[in-house]
């Protein structure tokens, strides 16, 4: 049996690789997601699957970092890692104007037996938003 800390490292490390359909072999067939900064909840297999597929066009040279894994409980692990890549397309709303990124990410993986049942997803929305050089949120024309 895959202890918590082996299976997060699996599905880290097939993300890292742009292995999305390994990464998913590592979750329950029930398994659910949570992207903080975008609200987003559901199905890791469904709205997961359509959000890493998304991450993956938008930055094709996308890289993975892990900077720290480690366990909190005997179920869950916390994995801080960094995202890094060149916008190529559009990506949650942003129009693509090329710009390299590097945000910080925070991860809770909920662990039970030898699969993943909760992925739940942090990172700074403004910080985001500053690399991809989005100006205003609150209007979309400024006048003087």
């Amino acid at each position: 049996m895959n202890t918590a800390l082996e299976v997060a490292q699996t599905f880290i490390t097939c993300l890292a690789r742009h292995d999305l359909d390994g990464a998913l072999t590592t979750c329950s067939p029930h398994s659910v997601i949570h992207i903080v900064p975008l609200g987003l909840d559901g199905p890791v297999h469904a709205e997961g699957r359509r959000f890493f597929e998304n991450w993956f066009s938008a930055f094709p040279d996308l890289t993975l970092s892990t900077r720290r894994v480690f366990a909190t409980h005997d179920d869950v692990v916390a994995v801080e890692t960094t995202f890094d890549g060149t916008q190529a397309g559009e990506f949650l709303g942003v129009i693509n104007q090329e710009k390299h990124i590097d945000l910080d990410e925070a991860w809770l993986l909920h662990t039970r037996g030898d699969r993943i049942e909760h992925v739940k997803l942090f990172w700074c929305q403004n910080q985001l938003y500053r690399r991809l050089a989005v100006r205003r949120l609150d209007r979309v024309t400024i006048t003087t």
